[in-house]
């Protein structure tokens, strides 16, 4: 919260410790004791309000304010004390009215009731309990005193004074029992069993105290703070019938120890000997003489000179020397070089400033400042400021437009070793900006490397315009402005871009441009751009003298009027580096220097300027798809029709794979545009090479196993050495290649990944020119969920999959890379012969294959063909088998039907691992066999194939003062539960995560303490997920199959969860399938559209569920806890108003072998996925694991309810609004004649009139009563 809002919170509340001690001191002579105590209990309450609110304007506000509000703190904190002193005096022991009283004694004969009915009650205002666990012992100490202890009250009138105190939880417990004399002890009992439980109170207790906020200096509010808290925590503790015995006393001193500023903690070292271990009780004595020190030597009132509270003989004690003179009169510290007087001055705790000790810079008051540059540190500890020194002379440039290794490189200018040796203090200014300038001088421009380009319009023309080359951003820009000088279109595109400072803006679309240098040349590039309103400000920020142009007349420049401000288009890092050539010309120190490009000589660097401001410009590209991929784990999968594309890449697969004499197969690359669009590569392959070298020979270790697998790839063939005579072959691409590290696989540590999206000097990339392809397996979630319902789960994986495919001859040069095994070697090209990770269609061509492979061999291995078609997942098999022989067949036929591919299966695991046994005789074969008792992952999912359980891991992040929204985000990816079972843990995150959207908080900004606080206590208990178990196989064998679906909704959330029930001769056995959570809409929806909303989530979790399960389902059942919600499903949707209509009809139309029936709300499992429940709490709901406890009986609940008039009125809130319409027609009496002349049949004219009478009729009757058929006699 910032200052602004804290000061307006404190004037509301100072007003009413006003208003209150006025009415106080104007009623106190007056009040009997009840009111008092109530009175005192508002006053302790205001206390603790103004406290809270006073620390966090402290904390917030500036150091010379902080002795304003400390003094402003102290004075109405005294008022409080005063009037809290008057309430005690004023109080008497009993609480009893005394008019009372002695009516009481003159009438013995009056019954107590009509007694108390005589006292005239106060009007209590009674302190609010939530159901906070912690709070139970003051709000009922306090009630008791106030109320339950009073005589003068019926037991009707305290339980209607009970439920005025209570809200949320603790009203739900009571609020059913009806206002009588006997039920308030029967709700006060309810309570004291719901909410005194010494556990859970001493357990919220330790997390308080163990959190308290530490010292953040020498502050007298804070450490007064720290002591109310710590003698509460005692107090509350003795209360509970808990001793303090030594060692616990000696545990709480520590605690409150390191809670301590360093200052405080060292003189309270200094005052005991080494040997005396302190009590709690000498600590806060010592706080409490420190606090006091501290405000007698900040208090406004005191006229003498202010000196800080170590002004002893210690400040005239030289800290280096021990000798009797200050710090800075030292001889031996003036000997010192800065950097080792700084080191002495942070690591001796001597301020900065005065270099005195014991205290910091920002509670130094003396006010003399450095004398060289007025800053706030001592003379002997400046710094001088850093200049580079360097300088570079060109080197012979070469007119080849190839890369030459020989072509001089631009570096940053060197420091000498005299300046470098330095280190600036943490209270210097420095300038953190990526740039290959030393130093900032605000009499110095920086030229940003910008370039003339000629850009084609709508009409055919080219236009000039300006552009910056921007390595620093992933995205090329366009102003709306020049887009329709242009003429040309943009599309839709929702992206938001960060800048520096964490500034935010959104694009306005999205276009193509093509451009070429504003020179005669063959080159042309084209590239996407992000539309924006401003880019930056003029480039450069002023016209620079005329002479800086001459310096670089014999060159060819890209921006030949580069000294002249003007506006830009802005080019990201993706076409900047394959602009650049490598070569440079430094023109000499502080001088401008010029790099080569295919659009010319692009100047940058410093430039003589008298304008002080500096600009920087960063931009990073943030897609709303990081969001999306939290939310599409959960999400319930749907199938999609094929794309054209798609469907083209589908078909050009069949039409051209084919197989190998040794029965591998041979794929094409699926090209969706001519790949002789692609430009040269080569150059950016070479420096892409360079750098990983570079990068590498700094981790020998990394190092070495990037080796290991290029030679391990060349080994293997797959990979081969081009030929020279195909060295300058036109039609090719060079991919880049990086390291990727998984410390948790346990096969190959390092992977190299190529690069397929890397730009040519065209603009393309290999990847554009790819089809994607096609999604060929099924989801993940039918995956998992029929991976449960395998009595014997088979599980393993492919070895390297994607290199077991060949790719075409006539393909392999668009997959060339360049290798050597070390600096010194010879660069060598490769053609990568199989298909390779990193390009687009790579996924598609090895999924597709092994697809193919099974509908190959579908008729010689139909238990592996059905296995590979149903439960692979990329290259990871999930299957499994009924019985133990089937187990052992499919494993044989999967190891058969791979070789035939020429593919491996490794990593085999199981639940009965002694299938494997029968399996592989061959020793070689075993070792790829798991057989520990560990768990291991599966799809993500950690599985435990011995106890046959999945677990959940979470390793939570350390816990930290402040929280931001990043770091939650980052928190709650990391908990990977794609079948739901978490959800009632997951659900309180989501909440969490909407919350902060609609704070609308940036990413580093930090969370309110409400928020913080609600994240701490989830984050503490995280771990404790790892103790939450579920089975892996969820039905019984030879057992009748049954499935329940359960939805429910809250005001925050609904979901949906579904059960399998197992019914055999012994027993029955009911597990937790899936479930799946929604956060509640922010548009505010009434709970029975939310509670529809969940129906239909359960409908469509239905749909996606019941095809995975490959057994018999006797019969499917749907509970909701909603009446009017199964009313709406009963009837017929164009009944009602859209919202409700077009999701009616959907459930119907999904559920139509549905049975729906009503489930009471305390025993739907779904409820616990609507509010969220904390990990602690999770393991002991066996409502969630284990569903309704009737499941598992016989007899299911059939409680039919009626269409009662509330829920007709709710339901009538969404039915479609219609009108009736009634016409007349009046005519004269010749009707009669005229309608007898025109019919000659005396029972056709019977017949209709008879109609026309039975319309009148069926007019003034109600739709149900109406009649539609034949004519009849009466």
């Amino acid at each position: 919260m910032d200052i602004k809002a804290l000061l307006k919170q404190k004037k509301s509340v100072k007003s009413s410790i006003t208003k209150l001690l006025k009415k106080t001191e104007d009623e106190i002579r007056e009040l009997n004791n009840v009111s008092l105590l109530v009175r005192k209990n508002r006053f302790l309450e205001l206390r603790t309000e103004i406290k809270d609110i006073f620390n966090s304007i402290i904390r917030s506000c500036e150091d010379r304010d902080e002795e304003t509000y400390c003094t402003e703190k102290d004075d109405i904190l005294d008022e409080l004390e005063a009037v809290l002193v008057s309430i005690d005096t004023q109080l008497a022991p009993p609480v009893v009215n005394s008019d009372f009283e002695a009516r009481k004694q003159n009438s013995d004969q009056v019954s107590v009731s009509s007694q108390s009915a005589e006292v005239k009650l106060p009007t209590l205002s009674l302190p609010i309990f939530s159901g906070a666990t912690e709070k139970w012992l003051a709000f009922s100490d306090l009630f008791e005193a106030a109320v339950s202890n009073n005589q003068n009250l019926t037991g009707a009138q305290k339980l209607q004074y009970l439920k005025g105190s209570l809200k949320s939880d603790a009203l739900k417990i009571v609020n059913s029992l009806s206002i009588t004399n006997d039920n308030f002890e029967i709700a006060w009992k309810l309570l004291k069993d719901r909410y005194f439980n010494k556990r859970e109170i001493v357990s919220s207790l330790m997390k308080k105290f163990i959190n308290i906020t530490p010292l953040s200096g020498e502050s007298s509010t804070q450490i007064l703070n720290l002591i109310d808290s710590t003698k509460e925590f005692v107090r509350t503790l003795e209360s509970l019938e808990y001793k303090i015995d030594l060692t616990t006393d000696t545990l709480l001193m520590h605690i409150i120890l390191f809670k301590l500023d360093t200052n405080s903690r060292i003189w309270f070292e200094r005052t005991f000997s080494t040997d005396v271990i302190p009590k709690l009780d000498e600590l806060l004595q010592f706080l409490a003489t420190q606090a006091r020190s501290i405000t007698s030597s900040t208090s406004k009132r005191n006229v003498q000179k202010k000196v800080t509270l170590v002004a002893s003989k210690a400040q005239s004690q030289c800290p280096l020397c021990n000798k009797d003179h200050s710090l800075s009169k030292c001889e031996s510290f003036l000997k010192l070089s800065v950097q080792k007087r700084s080191e002495f001055v942070k690591s001796n705790n001597v301020c900065f400033n005065c270099l005195t000790q014991f205290h910091g810079i920002k509670a130094c008051k003396s006010k003399f400042r450095c004398r060289t540059c007025k800053k706030p540190h001592h003379t002997l500890l400046h710094f001088e400021s850093v200049s580079g020194r360097g300088r570079q002379t060109s080197g012979e440039l070469s007119n080849s437009s190839k890369l030459s290794i020989n072509a001089p490189v631009f570096k940053p200018a060197s420091v000498s070793n005299e300046s470098s040796s330095k280190e600036i203090p943490d209270n210097s200014q420095t300038v953190d900006i990526t740039s290959c300038i030393s130093n900032v001088s605000p009499n110095v421009e920086i030229l940003l490397c910008t370039a003339v380009i000629r850009v084609k319009d709508l009409w055919g023309n080219y236009q000039a315009c300006r552009c910056l080359l921007d390595s620093g951003s992933q995205a090329s820009l366009i102003t709306s402005e020049c887009l329709e000088k242009l003429g040309l279109r943009k599309q839709k595109a929702n992206i938001r871009i960060s800048c520096l400072g964490s500034a935010d803006t959104r694009t306005n679309g999205i276009a193509q441009i093509q451009f070429i240098p504003h020179f005669p040349s063959q080159s042309s590039f084209k590239t996407e751009v992000y539309v924006v309103n401003k880019i930056v400000g003029m480039l450069p920020h002023q016209n620079l003298d005329l002479s800086y142009s001459d310096l670089f007349n014999d060159l060819t420049l890209a921006d030949p009027m580069f000294h002249k401000s003007s506006q830009v288009i802005l080019l990201g890092i993706d076409l900047t580096l394959p602009l650049l050539k490598g070569q440079t010309l430094s023109m000499g120190e502080d001088k401008p220097f010029a790099v080569r490009s295919e659009l010319g000589w692009v100047i940058g660097g410093k430039a003589s300027s008298f304008s002080p401001t500096l600009h920087v410009n960063n931009i990073h590209l943030v897609s709303d798809d990081i969001i999306h991929k939290f939310w599409e784990l959960d999400s319930v999968p749907q199938t999609h029709p094929l794309t054209s594309s798609e469907r083209s890449c589908e078909e050009y697969f069949k039409e051209t794979h084919s197989k190998d004499k040794d029965g591998r197969y041979i794929v094409r690359l699926p090209f969706n545009s001519c790949p002789t669009q692609l430009g040269q590569s080569k150059q950016t392959a070479i420096r892409r090479l360079f750098s990983i070298e570079r990068h590498l020979s700094c981790d020998p270790e990394k190092y070495n196993r990037y080796r290991q697998f290029m030679n391990e790839y060349l080994k293997l063939n797959h990979m081969i050495v081009v030929p020279e005579s195909e060295l300058d072959k036109p039609n090719s691409y060079y991919l880049p290649h990086h390291a990727v590290l998984r410390d948790s696989s346990s096969t190959t540590k390092l992977r190299v990944v190529f690069d397929g999206s890397c730009k040519t000097s065209s603009g393309h990339s290999l990847n554009d020119c790819l089809m994607v392809g096609p999604r060929v397996q099924p989801e993940l979630f039918p995956i998992l969920i029929q991976f449960r319902v395998f009595q014997v789960a088979v599980c393993a994986d492919v070895e390297k999959m994607f290199r077991q495919i060949k790719v075409h001859e006539d393909d392999v040069d668009w997959q060339r890379i360049l290798w050597r095994n070390s600096p010194e070697d010879a660069i060598r090209e490769y053609r990568l012969v199989t298909v390779t990770y990193g390009t687009a269609c790579a996924p598609f061509l090895s999924t597709r294959t092994l697809r193919q492979l099974a509908l190959d061999e579908v008729k010689d291995y139909p238990l592996a063909s059905k296995a590979t078609l149903c439960n692979f997942y990329v290259d990871d098999l999930l299957g499994g088998a009924g019985s133990r022989e089937e187990a052992i067949q499919l494993v044989t036929e999967m190891q058969a039907m791979m070789k035939k591919g020429g593919f491996h299966l490794r990593k085999w695991i199981s639940n009965e691992p002694s299938i494997f046994r029968e399996v592989f005789i061959d020793s070689q074969e075993k070792e790829f066999v798991h057989l520990d008792d560990g768990d291991c992952k599966v799809l993500g999912l950690g599985w435990s194939p011995c106890l046959d359980v999945f677990r959940f891991t979470v390793v939570p992040d350390q816990l930290e003062a402040t929280y931001t929204k990043r770091g939650v985000l980052s928190q709650m990816a990391r908990v990977f539960d794609p079948l739901g079972l978490l959800s009632p843990c997951v659900i309180f995150m989501k909440i969490l995560l909407q919350q902060l959207w609609q704070g609308k908080f940036s990413w580093d900004q930090p969370l309110p303490d409400e928020l913080s606080s609600i994240w701490r206590t989830f984050q503490e208990e995280l771990h404790l997920l790892k103790r939450v178990t579920f089975p892996r196989y969820v039905l019984k064998p030879n057992a009748v199959v049954e499935v329940h679906g359960f939805c429910d909704a809250s005001e925050k959330a609904y979901c949906a969860a579904i059960y399998i029930r197992c019914i055999s001769i012994d027993s029955i056995r009911v597990s937790l399938l899936t479930s799946k959570t929604r956060v509640a809409p922010l548009k505010v929806q009434s709970l029975p559209r939310l509670e529809l909303c969940s129906a239909l989530l359960l409908a469509n979790l239905l749909q996606a569920t019941l095809p995975a399960l490959t057994v018999r389902i006797s019969e499917t059942f749907a509970w909701s806890d909603s009446k009017i919600t199964l009313a709406w499903l009963k009837s017929e949707p164009r009944r009602w108003q859209p919202f409700v209509a077009n999701r009616v009809a959907q459930i119907q139309e999904l559920t139509h072998n549905v049975h729906w029936n009503f489930v009471s709300g305390l025993e739907n499992p779904a409820d616990c996925g609507t509010r969220g429940i904390l990990p602690i709490k999770l393991e002991q709901c066996d409502l969630w694991f284990n569903g309704p406890d009737w499941l598992k009986s016989s007899t299911f609940p059939n409680e039919e309810f009626e269409e009662n008039p509330q829920l007709q009125e709710d339901m009538s809130a969404e039915a479609k609004r219609t009108s009736k319409v009634i016409m007349l027609n009046v005519v004269d009496e010749n009707f009669k004649v005229e309608v007898f002349q025109k019919l000659s049949s005396w029972n056709k004219l019977k017949r209709i009139v008879a109609y026309c009478l039975r319309f009148v009729k069926n007019c003034s009757l109600a739709t149900c009563q109406r009649k539609r058929s034949f004519l009849t006699t009466a």
